[in-house]
């Protein structure tokens, strides 16, 4: 019966699909330094490090051109006040009552004033003031002015 029963098991022919076979993949163990610490931690800590120090370095050297600046404008600050003193005192020397006095007399030929050339004026008076008193116009005169009055404001 046994030969019987395989005649008919249909099972056979058909398609027979395999069951995958799973593969267990095990994680590689991370590498690890001898300090315990991942190799690339240690790069990124060491380019952060590099990078800090040449940021501190680029700013040293840019505070020191910045007072190398800052010096060269005191001092050139320290020049022109000197020169600022310096053309002070000559102006008050050429301004000066006496130097003006002997470039007038030198090159203008100017003198100083004798005491005939002098008037002198008596202001100790009170001042007064005395108005002009027009006389009395006629009833035509008035007529006449205020026409030429209202003739002046039509013209202009």
């Amino acid at each position: 019966m046994a030969a019987a029963n395989q005649a008919y098991d249909l099972s056979r022919y058909e398609q027979r699909t395999e069951k995958p076979k799973m593969q267990v993949v095990s994680r590689p163990a991370p590498v690890k330094s001898v300090m315990g610490v991942r190799p690339i931690t240690a790069l990124m800590c060491l380019c952060l490090v590099v990078a800090s120090i040449a940021v501190l370095l680029y700013n040293n050297a840019v505070l020191t051109e910045i007072g190398d600046r800052v010096n060269e404008a005191n001092s050139t600050l320290k020049a022109m006040q000197a020169e600022e003193e310096r053309l002070n005192t000559e102006l008050e020397f050429k301004l000066s009552n006496k130097n003006v006095e002997e470039i007038a007399s030198r090159n203008l030929g100017l003198a100083k004033l004798e005491k005939y050339q002098v008037d002198y004026i008596d202001m100790s008076s009170e001042d007064v003031v005395t108005l002009k008193q027009d006389k009395e116009e006629n009833v035509w005169n008035q007529i006449g002015n205020v026409i030429a009055k209202i003739q002046s404001y039509l013209v202009a």
